[in-house]
C-alpha cells in the first residue's frame, strides 16, 4: 500500500527515479513534443503488423524507422467499441521521453456490441532518447 500511495505522489508531484535516487521534474525541465496521431492506413506495414499480433493484451511499444519514431499504445481486447485513447501527457526531458494516456469509455449506450482493440499511434521526431510509459 504503501508503494502504491508513493507511486500517486510522484507521478502527481513529477518526481522521477534516476538509478537510486528520486528527482523532481519542473515544467521548466519539460519540453513539449510535437507529434501527430498516426490514421489507421498510414502506419509503416511492418508495425501494422506487430500491432496485429499483440492487440489482443496491452501495448506499450516504440519502433523506429528512417526518420521518425512511433509510440504505441493499446489497451487491449475491450468488450464493445466506441473507446478512445486521450494523451494526458506527452513530453521530454533531458534524459527521455514521457508519455502518459488514458482509455476513455464508450460514451454512448447504443456500441457495437463486437470487441474492440483501441490503440493510438503518435509519430515523433527521432530524438535519441528512451521512452517511459507512465
Amino acid at each position: 500500500m504503501i508503494t502504491v500511495l508513493m507511486a500517486a505522489i510522484m507521478i502527481v508531484s513529477g518526481i522521477q527515479i534516476q538509478g537510486c535516487k528520486f528527482k523532481i521534474v519542473s515544467e521548466e525541465e519539460k519540453r513539449e513534443i510535437p507529434f501527430v496521431i498516426v490514421s489507421e492506413e498510414c502506419i509503416p506495414e511492418e508495425l501494422a503488423s506487430i500491432i496485429e499480433e499483440r492487440k489482443e493484451e496491452e501495448i506499450k511499444v516504440t519502433y523506429a524507422d528512417e526518420d521518425n519514431r512511433y509510440i504505441i499504445v493499446g489497451y487491449g481486447k475491450q468488450d464493445t467499441g466506441g473507446y478512445s485513447i486521450y494523451i494526458k501527457e506527452l513530453y521530454a526531458t533531458a534524459n527521455a521521453i514521457y508519455v502518459d494516456t488514458c482509455l476513455m469509455g464508450p460514451k454512448e449506450q447504443n456500441t457495437k456490441n463486437a470487441p474492440s482493440y483501441p490503440v493510438i499511434v503518435l509519430q515523433i521526431s527521432e530524438m535519441g532518447l528512451p521512452v517511459v510509459f507512465q
